[in-house]
């Protein structure tokens, strides 16, 4: 199967789905605006050949004709985040198009600039001609059939997947409730607002107040990182926190094994990849409940959902699990054996292969 998406190269969750099905043996090209290298796949700029600059007018007539060429070359085109890469729903009806949304893109996240009207139409004039739609989970399908105006059962679902070779438990065992120097609390989302670290930051006092001992890793970077340092000093608990710049992908299992808990603080999430990635580690999570996120966690099974900027519930939650070892431990086994059961990226890659050949069969018998 010849495959072409259009996305950004610099998801790591885009190259692992891209180099696993470049594995199968599809033939996988990726157009992107911030080309980086991809094993097994063809990386290309995304770039509409100039017209000249006598006649402008005529780079609309290339970019279609461009667009065009590619609808028939690959036997899919997977558009990866609804950017406006010039498609038309009369484009895509020549070809076979599948729109997969990433968030963001269907609903804003606080303090960013929602999309005009224009690309709102636009986006769902694309969503409505695809061939087909895939959404992470049942709770963001709901959402891109409501921003659609489609009918949710015609929203494929294909969550993303986890390496669970790479993130699988460390042999080794929590002590007990002490609250001892071995009790680490970890954060791996990143300071945007939308990921809710200065909630997080908030709640760190009332866990010391009953566990002292316990300390917090938090990885990342971000426009939020100067306001949660700072907010750390007020609350005088620096020592209490240790600060991480961003980290490859493939390190985060090394920071995982030595977690007890991690938390997941957003206010807005179109799926929970972070929590499975923790789960599979056998590290219980503390979340909050928005959008996606309920579709990785299991409450009270593989974690624990706390209402979202909520800092007394967090600190709550925290508090009771580092308190009870044993619910830790079940919460712990039962969250990889979640992971193995519906999200192994090898299954994630047969779920991605079934829904391009499904796509593929619908485009051609309309056709």
């Amino acid at each position: 199967m010849r495959i072409c998406v259009l996305g950004d190269a610099r998801s790591i969750h885009l190259q692992r789905n891209l180099s696993g099905l470049a594995s199968r043996g599809c033939t996988v090209v990726l157009l992107t605006h911030h080309p980086a290298p991809i094993p097994g796949v063809a990386v290309e700029r995304f770039q509409v050949p100039p017209a000249g600059w006598r006649y402008p007018a005529r780079w609309k007539g290339r970019w279609r004709k461009y667009l065009r060429k590619l609808l028939r070359e690959f036997d899919v085109v997977n558009v990866q985040f609804l950017h406006d890469w010039g498609l038309t729903a009369e484009l895509i009806q020549d070809g076979c198009v599948v729109m997969t949304p990433w968030g963001s893109d269907i609903v804003a996240p606080p303090g960013e600039t929602p999309p005009t009207a224009e690309l709102v139409r636009k986006r769902v004039d694309w969503l409505q001609s695809a061939a087909a739609v895939t959404a992470w989970g049942p709770t963001f399908a709901g959402t891109i059939a409501e921003y659609a105006g489609i009918n949710v059962s015609d929203v494929t679902i294909i969550p993303l997947g986890v390496d669970e070779a790479l993130f699988r438990p460390p042999d080794r065992v929590t002590d007990g409730a002490t609250g001892g120097p071995t009790h680490r609390v970890g954060f791996f989302k990143g300071f945007r607002r939308v990921y809710g670290a200065t909630y997080l930051v908030r709640a760190i006092p009332s866990v010391l107040e009953v566990l002292p001992g316990v300390r917090f890793i938090m990885i990342g970077d971000g426009p939020d990182l100067p306001k949660c340092l700072e907010m750390a000093a007020v609350y005088e608990v620096e020592h209490a926190v240790k600060w991480i710049k961003p980290q490859p992908h493939r390190n985060l299992p090394n920071y995982l094994a030595g977690w007890d808990l991690s938390v997941i603080s957003s206010i807005c999430e179109s799926f929970g990849v972070s929590a499975l990635e923790s789960c599979a580690m056998q590290v219980p999570v503390v979340a909050t409940d928005v959008g996606g996120v309920r579709d990785a966690v299991v409450d009270g099974r593989t974690g624990v959902l706390v209402p979202p900027a909520s800092p007394e519930a967090t600190a709550d939650a925290i508090v009771r699990l580092l308190q009870n070892p044993p619910r830790r431990r079940a919460m712990g086994e039962a969250g990889r054996a979640h992971v193995l059961r519906h999200f192994r990226q090898e299954d994630v890659l047969d779920r991605w292969i079934g829904c391009y050949e499904r796509a593929r069969e619908s485009r051609c018998v309309m056709m």
